[in-house]
């Protein structure tokens, strides 16, 4: 049968081909669905346009109804809301107005219209200006990135691109915070819109009351999150253990009225942080922030300082040839713009704890950034010496190391190994997946030889990565083979022989977050509400 131009095969068919030819017409079959989606949304737009020049015509320079007509026509005919058929109206118009590259990229059904939908929504409000320079680096991630993944790349790049515009944004979504009640099944949802510091102090507080019963209780975890959340909203501090023991340790404490503030880390380098460059900074649980949310935040966080040193890999490692005469490059450094995003760091050491304090406010404006913009478009400039570099030898596991550094021996890495890998990671290093470090398991990309241990690969930064535990199984079973560089770029090569190279989240451009978590015990709160109300003593976090 046909669809949409391109040619596929039936469910009866798909039975006599091998799995390469069912991926090869499942792409088809997505191609041709993106070309459908392509083609409904620029009709809406133009349908609504019509419709919204109309009523100005008509109103002599005063909108009659802004084309809600035509968005009732919309939704008549394909059966939806008056909001879903705006979405499409809205996606239309912006790929006509402010977005030739996405659109034809959708138009040619390389992208879906979840991806595009996300391009179109996040780079709202910004100047044309800035969404002309940001569009090919968010084309290039949206190629590979799913929509939650791509949201938080394109924060990065416009970070690095309007540093500004993205806190005025942020500022203004501040201001127009909502809460809904919606019906999901046979169940209800509420919904509240919080600034990341609100979202995380809230979260800590439910998981505080979540564990206050004894290790006893009956209940799971999202079942006891929930209560701890209704319990809170009937004023309550603590959650009656469901145990069903006469001898439960959970006994009841005073309840607290204070609001505390939350235990949060940003990760941001220095340089970001003096206001002499305009790198994103990191909130675990969130993802990318503005340079600006994150100097105000850090004067009432949790620190902790990781020393590091930059680590010029494409230069030392031979990834890319040093700059031709006559070459764009750094004033100061003689880098090119592609070396600058393929630097990392390399850690020395950690810090301990520190309460936040004053950051001193930048006198001069920090200097843009310069292209490329987003980790995906980086490696992309870099792919072709990336592959020669994988390609060149095989990797024996000891990250460039001639000697067992301390604990490569062991097969479990200690705390300061796995802090640093995570810190480089952050999430997930699987094509696509963004499964926060924090809940992944730390793989030896060469493996480890419980036999021989100096002969495999070693218990280093430099041959770990976070995988989660449905991909490093994948990888266990020999599905998916994976190589990495000493800079952390770690090429994939699936079961079908198609090869992909993922790049550190951290690192590219800027020092790598730490990985403090805010930890919430399981017991009852250890801290009570003061005798003295005047006191004004912030809460010892």
């Amino acid at each position: 049968m046909t669809l949409g131009g391109s040619s596929t095969v039936g469910l009866v068919d798909a039975a006599v081909l091998d799995d390469g030819a069912v991926l090869d017409e499942l792409a088809a079959a997505a191609v041709a669905e993106n070309c459908g989606a392509y083609r409904k949304v620029v009709l809406a737009g133009r349908l609504w346009e019509t419709w919204v020049e109309r009523d100005a015509e008509l109103g002599r320079d005063c909108f009659v109804d802004c084309g809600n007509n035509a968005l009732a026509e919309i939704a008549v005919r394909l059966g939806c809301s008056k909001t879903v058929a705006e979405g499409f109206a809205v996606v239309g118009m912006e790929l006509r107005l402010r977005l030739p590259l996405v659109r034809a990229a959708f138009a040619a059904g390389e992208l879906d219209f979840a991806r595009v939908r996300r391009v179109v929504h996040d780079t709202l409000g910004f100047t044309p200006g800035t969404v002309a320079l940001a569009e090919p680096d968010m084309l290039a991630a949206a190629r590979v990135l799913s929509p939650g993944p791509l949201a938080a790349e394109i924060d990065t790049i416009l970070i690095r691109i309007a540093p500004a515009e993205v806190a005025a944004r942020r500022e203004e979504a501040e201001r127009d915070r909502r809460i809904r009640k919606r019906r999901v099944g046979p169940l209800a949802r509420l919904e509240v819109d919080l600034s990341p510091v609100e979202a995380e102090a809230a979260w800590q507080r439910v998981t505080e009351v979540a564990g206050t019963v004894c290790g006893q209780d009956r209940r799971n975890r999202q079942y006891r999150m929930v209560d701890a959340f209704l319990a809170l909203v009937h004023g309550e501090n603590r959650l009656g253990c469901e145990c069903g023991r006469s001898d439960c340790t959970a006994a009841l404490g005073p309840a607290s009225l204070r609001r505390r503030t939350p235990l949060v880390q940003i990760g941001i380098d220095v340089a970001t942080l003096i206001g002499l460059r305009s790198e994103p900074a990191y909130l675990p649980g969130h993802g990318p922030i503005d340079p600006e949310l994150a100097r105000q935040l850090a004067t009432d966080a949790t620190w902790q300082g990781m020393l590091t040193e930059l680590h010029e890999i494409a230069s030392d490692e031979g990834l890319i040839a040093d700059p031709a005469p006559g070459s764009v490059s750094d004033s100061m450094s003689g880098r090119t713009p592609t070396q600058d995003r393929l630097c990392t760091s390399t850690f020395r050491a950690r810090g301990s704890r520190r309460p936040g304090g004053v950051v001193p406010a930048p006198r001069t404006p920090a200097p843009p950034a310069r292209p490329p913009f987003g980790t995906v478009a980086a490696a992309t400039h870099g792919v072709a010496e990336l592959d020669r570099h994988f390609h060149a030898a095989p990797r024996n596991g000891h990250g460039g190391h001639h000697h067992p550094p301390s604990g490569a021996l062991e097969y479990r890495p200690d705390a300061a190994t796995t802090a640093v890998v995570r810190a480089r990671d952050r999430h997930c290093r699987f094509p696509g997946c963004r499964t926060p470090a924090a809940t992944c398991q730390l793989d030896h990309v060469v493996e480890f030889d419980h036999h021989r241990p100096d002969r495999g690969g070693w218990t280093a930064p430099s041959n770990l990565q976070c995988v989660c535990a449905f991909h490093h199984q994948l990888k266990t079973m020999k599905l998916w083979h994976a190589q990495m560089t000493p800079g952390g770029h770690v090429a994939w090569r699936s079961s079908y022989g198609r090869n992909l190279v993922t790049t550190p989240t951290a690192g590219l451009t800027s020092a790598p977050a730490a990985t403090l978590a805010a930890r919430v015990g399981s017991g009852p709160l250890a801290w009570q509400q003061r005798p003295d109300p005047t006191d004004d003593e912030e809460p010892p976090f």
